[in-house]
């Protein structure tokens, strides 16, 4: 017997193994296996079983198989091999990145006592051994870990056991993430209005038809989306079909599992993200393949558990980037979402307040269909947002100030209206880098082309991309002076400015340095819902989904620096974060107010948040992506090279580029722009040497080839390389 294994190392090829006599009983495609690859030992997955034996006599034999059952099934690998041909992505390093890691995990074992089915007529018993006999009858079989202390003595139980009273046994315990944290309210007895019961019923209509249906449920902040999502969820358990609800970031999990174990059962929801343990994963992914468990909760991994009869996957906050990987494999789950669903027949429903355009653009031509919230729940106004122009703020010292007028004002006023605030600034730190006003010099990475961001709490300079820290110099390198000054603001220095002006408010901070250990994240937003912060100062994190009625005023500042990232997505980034981070106000029976500081007030992607206008929006972004055939109107694929020496990889690189187009004309026979390549916006970074190339055509197909003969001569020119390709183009 011959089986077929993919194994994590970077070729499209896979291997030949010879299968021992003491294993054929058991293999199996979607098993591991340990094979003896070159000089070492490796772990692959059995992809094929083939049908006729190879006749080569120098297959290796496999050496181990140590997983009792399959972790995938064959459906299961055509999704996976989908998934490697359209990410260029070798499978075997496919089946590592999204099966779950620790799957040598020992299984966790627990000893559990219950009463025999026939017991010994005439037996005495103590009082404390009827005591024991008594709870079991009424409670049923107990683990051990759920018996009084008095009743856990070895010998007390052997004697019992010995006497045909009790059966002791061991039961394998499946780890689970266990209960969520009470985050938020969670009300069971909620009415639907019109626009929700419309939505649902429509729902309900495409998940009878059993067939694949994209739908975008396009609502307003606030306006009862999740509501609609876990009806539909309930519906699908309730007729026998599984579900997996996706949510951009870890952080949004612990709220939303608050909500889902209060409808269902705690048992029967598995969570998948990266800050689980991988036991935990192991264990959940066993029970969900298994068939117990049928509704998945969690982050862009979430995506590929093995929930059987799949019938609806869910993708809240559909136009989030966190959504994409931009590492080792670089997929997009809300893509991957409407694949999964195409090939399972179940019901994907994209939902946000702000659409990504090519989303939105799909419900145009009738590819998906446009499910539409555009109230608040109990007809609650959206928060006023006001504009504030920061080219007319000065403080005293003619410096443009961190905090404006305006917002300072409505920070005083919510004070002392006892409700709680959000401040939004999309950079953490204290300052942004330290420079030298004599010389000019900016302290920045050794490895990477980036200032280095000064973390005052922790007092060193750190690199955010390469983690590399300093302590913070008081002489200048350059120069020898002693006059370094700090330039530019984080969240912490936020954090600093606003308890100058209201020392007596309570103030916390969220963002990647205060949550990096595990269980900061729920903590600080269990902290916000018991009305303990008054002033939330964060990053991104806090603007995605969070549901705290008491918050009635957001700040934004900086508005113009997501509008200043070299991405023909720039403007659409920059008014999805501000209508996200302006709906997190005003969703209790306080109406919100929103103050948004900026340098270009009059910018059509700021002009539209200010107004909640998304259509408006759409309407002012579409025809620029027209003019410059960007998405939706083209397709594209990246491709990012690397090299450790400076001008050999810029030799390598311009060869490259000249293959490329010539190429163009001949294997993608002229259905392929090629743009570049040229110097990464981020040059250096980890050591490494960068530049960039696009790929646009109007088919994905050309791209795609012309894209695998790139990367192999990427490879023979000694440059590390990695692919980008464009959201899913598949209908």
């Amino acid at each position: 017997m011959f089986v077929r294994v993919a194994i994590p190392i970077p070729s499209a090829k896979t291997f030949t193994y010879a299968v021992p006599e003491t294993f054929v009983p058991v293999a199996a495609v979607g098993k591991r296996v340990v094979v003896p690859f070159g000089r070492k030992r490796m772990t692959g997955w059995i992809i094929e079983i083939p049908a006729e034996a190879a006749c080569d006599q120098t297959v290796k034999e496999i050496l181990d198989l140590p997983d009792p059952e399959p972790l995938f099934s064959s459906e299961d690998l055509v999704l996976y091999g989908w998934i490697s041909r359209y990410y260029l992505y070798p499978l075997g390093m496919v089946l590592a990145e999204i099966l779950p890691g620790g799957t040598a995990t020992r299984p966790k074992r627990e000893k559990w006592i219950g009463i025999q089915a026939e017991i010994p007529v005439g037996i005495k018993l103590t009082q404390k051994q009827s005591a024991l006999v008594t709870l079991l009858r009424e409670k049923g079989d107990l683990p051990f870990s759920g018996l009084e202390n008095r009743f856990r003595e070895a010998a007390f139980l052997r004697t019992l056991e010995a006497k045909g009273i009790v059966r002791l046994r061991e039961k394998e315990l499946f780890r689970g993430p266990g209960p969520a944290p009470e985050i938020g309210r969670n009300g069971n007895d909620i009415i639907l209005n019109g626009a929700q019961a419309e939505a649902l019923d429509e729902i309900r209509a495409r998940l009878t038809s059993g067939r694949f249906s994209p739908s975008l449920l396009h609502g307003v902040t606030g306006s009862g989306k999740t509501e609609v999502y876990l009806r539909a969820v309930d519906e699908v358990l309730r007729n026998g079909g599984g579900a997996i609800y996706l949510v951009p970031e870890i952080a949004l999990t612990a709220q939303l599992l608050s909500r889902v174990q209060s409808r269902f059962p705690e048992r029967e929801i598995a969570v998948i993200h990266s800050g689980i343990a991988r036991s935990t994963r192991y264990d959940q992914w066993k029970r969900i393949r298994s068939g117990e468990i049928n509704l998945v909760v969690g982050a862009r991994s979430a995506l590929f558990a093995p929930v059987r009869n799949l019938r609806l996957i869910v993708v809240d906050e559909e136009h989030d980037p966190s959504y994409k990987q931009d590492d080792r494999l670089r997929y997009n789950a809300r893509d991957l979402a409407l694949v999964r669903g195409k090939a399972a027949g179940a019901l994907v429903i994209l939902g946000s307040a702000t659409p990504g355009i090519q989303t939105f653009f799909r419900t145009k031509g009738g590819a998906y269909r446009l499910l539409r919230l555009p109230f608040r729940v109990d007809n609650r106004p959206l928060p006023r947002v006001e504009v504030v122009d920061m080219k007319t703020e000065r403080d005293e010292q003619g410096r443009t100030p961190l905090l404006s007028r305006a917002l300072i004002a409505a920070l005083g006023e919510t004070l002392a209206q006892q409700k709680q605030t959000l401040l939004f600034l999309n950079r953490r730190g204290f300052h942004t880098f330290l420079f030298c006003p004599d010389c000019g010099h900016v302290f920045t990475c050794p490895s990477c082309d980036l200032s280095l961001t000064h973390h005052a709490a922790m007092g060193v300079l750190k690199c955010h991309h390469c983690d590399f820290t300093s302590k913070p110099p008081t002489i200048c390198p350059t120069c020898r002076g002693n006059h370094v000054r700090s330039q530019g603001a984080g969240t912490e220095r936020v954090e600093e400015e606003v308890r100058k002006f209201f020392p007596e408010a309570r103030i916390a901070r969220m963002d990647s340095d205060t949550t990096s250990r595990k269980g900061e994240t729920e903590r600080i937003l269990r902290s916000l819902d018991r009305r303990e912060i008054d002033i939330l100062v964060g990053t991104q994190m806090i603007t995605k989904g969070h549901d705290f009625p008491d918050i009635t005023l957001v700040g934004v500042l900086a508005a113009d620096a997501s509008m200043n990232i070299p991405d023909f997505r720039a403007a659409e980034r920059t008014f999805q974060l501000l209508t996200q981070v302006s709906g997190r106000g005003g969703l209790g029976d306080q109406p919100g107010r929103v103050v948004i500081q900026t340098f270009n007030p009059n910018h059509y992607a700021i002009r539209r948040a200010q107004q909640h206008d998304y259509v408006g929006f759409y309407e002012d972004e579409l025809p620029l992506r027209r003019e410059l055939g960007y998405p939706p109107f083209s397709r594209l694929i990246g491709l990012h090279f690397s090299s450790l020496k400076k001008e050999e990889g810029k030799k390598a690189v311009a060869e490259i580029g000249k293959r490329a187009r010539e190429m163009a004309g001949t294997i993608a026979g002229g259905k392929a722009d090629v743009i570049g390549p040229a110097e990464s916006p981020l040059a250096r970074l980890r050591g490494r040497y960068r530049w960039q190339m696009l790929l646009r055509g109007k088919e994905s197909r050309p791209l795609h080839l012309l894209a695998e003969k790139l990367m192999e001569g990427a490879e023979r020119n000694g440059l590390e390389i990695r692919v980008d390709v464009d959201p899913v183009h598949f209908m």
